[in-house]
């Protein structure tokens, strides 16, 4: 026995799967609400940023951003040590062997120096 298909089925399966359509749009339309009081972003955004692993929203399109950000670059902080009379930051590596201390880094194995106590 053979199937019966008829050429302009397809869009017209589509069309039918489709009618109830109205009814679901208030569901999708409050979990949006929703998601983007909790979230800032839209129920699709966070689907594909999930998906995707990147940053991804709708608004930055609105804004005239791409789609997806790009992933943020590290940027390396200064080292700053201290030098006769002044404070000298490096981005590199520190010259010195060993490097000389950071700035604000307590010396190695210094004894805390308790408060005086008050005589009475």
């Amino acid at each position: 026995m053979r199937a019966v298909t008829l050429p302009g089925m397809g869009p017209l399966l589509l069309l039918f799967l489709a009618l109830p359509g109205c009814e679901a749009v208030v569901p999708i339309a409050a979990a949006n609400g929703v998601s983007l009081m909790l979230t800032g972003r839209a129920v699709p955004d966070l689907v594909y940023s999930g998906l995707s692993g990147r940053d991804c929203s709708v608004a930055y399109l609105d804004a005239g951003e791409r789609f997806c950000r790009a992933e943020p670059v590290a940027v390396e902080q200064p080292r700053c040590t201290r030098s006769l009379g002044s404070v000298d930051c490096w981005t590199g590596p520190v010259p010195g062997n060993p490097p000389p201390r950071e700035v604000g880094q307590a010396a190695p194995g210094a004894p805390v120096q308790p408060w005086p106590e008050r005589l009475l």
